[in-house]
């Protein structure tokens, strides 16, 4: 079909073309000294079949049919370069098949969230069974040394009764009261060591209970999936660069959400909306990469000035070179005062978007 319309485009341009070469060559030949418009004119080539049909032809009469055939024919190619073709069908099932990747992605995002809330809740589950025990654990502790230190304080009451009958036995000796004394000095000395060891191992055991509730509050971060920033049925206002106008005109063309942005033609886009092409594709791969969970606004900026323009681009990078490219242009953006220093993405950030593309 495109074709054809080439084709009859050229050859109504070749024919006006033609016409207006006749009409210059009238208006030239009208100009002379010894031309009038109740002249005849047998122009070249065409001369005689013209006026085998028509006869012998004034200037004025051949230059109003100039005129006139040129206006005809230059309309004709107008019409026909402008008029507007049916949509074509292979577009048409490309949006159908665009619309089905896009329901077995959804359903596929929907699985997986499932997935990762069952887990996260298992996890949890164990985690309380775990505080429960380490809770046991300690109280059971608490238990023993109390009962420990109930009964160094029952030691230490029977040694006292004992160094009194051993006093009043010795009477007066002051040999054996001496050596009473050192015993009972050396029981008291035991029976701090024995406190000083209960409090120790309690001690212990706290600082064991601290670090397991820091190891398990770090696993549960790290199993829950961090969220995209835009979801693809999202109003299209929420991208940064679409106002309410612009939004309203995108509604009046049939996109009413991220995914249909996303899959929409830009040149439809740019036919119907203020938006050029080149800014509706910016605004196209600008969604997709906020729907890949991690990345932000400026992590979009500096993907963007990367190459990187689609999800599937992204999940094709390899780490290593994409830090290099990543790392220069965040190093130019850091000292433009475009984006702060510790925003500066690390290589297990960038592993974190390529990994999150993938899925």
């Amino acid at each position: 079909m495109t074709v054809k319309r080439g084709v009859a485009v050229w050859i109504l341009g070749f024919l006006t073309f033609l016409a207006a070469l006749s009409l210059i060559a009238v208006v030239i030949y009208w100009t002379r000294v010894d031309v009038g418009p109740n002249s005849i004119l047998r122009p070249y080539l065409v001369g005689d079949i013209i006026s085998s049909l028509i006869g012998d032809s004034r200037v004025e009469t051949y230059f109003w049919i100039s005129l006139v055939v040129t206006f005809i024919f230059l309309g004709f190619t107008c019409i026909i370069a402008y008029r507007k073709l049916p949509p074509d069908p292979e577009i048409v099932k490309m949006f159908v098949k665009v619309g089905g990747n896009l329901a077995a992605l959804r359903e596929a995002q929907e699985a997986t969230a499932t997935q990762l809330a069952t887990s996260i809740e298992d996890n949890r589950k164990t985690s309380q069974e775990l505080f429960k025990t380490a809770n046991t654990n300690i109280e059971e502790a608490k238990n023993e040394t109390l009962a420990m230190v109930e009964k160094q304080e029952k030691t230490m009451q029977k040694v006292h009764r004992d160094m009194v009958s051993t006093v009043a036995k010795v009477g007066e000796t002051g040999e054996e009261m001496l050596g009473a004394l050192k015993k009972h000095e050396t029981t008291l000395g035991e029976v701090g060591r024995l406190s000083r060891q209960g409090a120790a191992a309690l001690k212990g055991q706290r600082a064991e209970l601290d670090d397991i509730k820091i190891r398990l509050e770090e696993i549960e971060g790290k199993l829950v999936p961090p969220k995209p920033k835009l979801k693809s049925q999202d109003n299209p206002e929420k991208l940064k660069g679409i106002g309410p106008r612009l939004e309203e005109e995108l509604r009046a063309i049939g996109i009413t959400n991220i995914g249909e942005l996303i899959t929409a033609d830009p040149a439809i886009i740019d036919e119907k909306t203020r938006v050029s092409r080149d800014m509706a594709e910016h605004l196209q791969a600008t969604a997709q990469l906020l729907m890949v969970p991690s990345i932000d606004e400026t992590d979009v900026e500096l993907l963007l000035e990367a190459g990187i323009t689609s999800r599937k681009e992204l999940a094709d990078q390899d780490l290593v070179q994409l830090s290099k490219r990543i790392r220069e242009i965040a190093k130019t953006h850091i000292e433009e005062g475009k984006i702060p220093k510790d925003e500066n993405p690390t290589i297990e950030e960038i592993s974190s978007w390529i990994r999150m593309a993938r899925y």
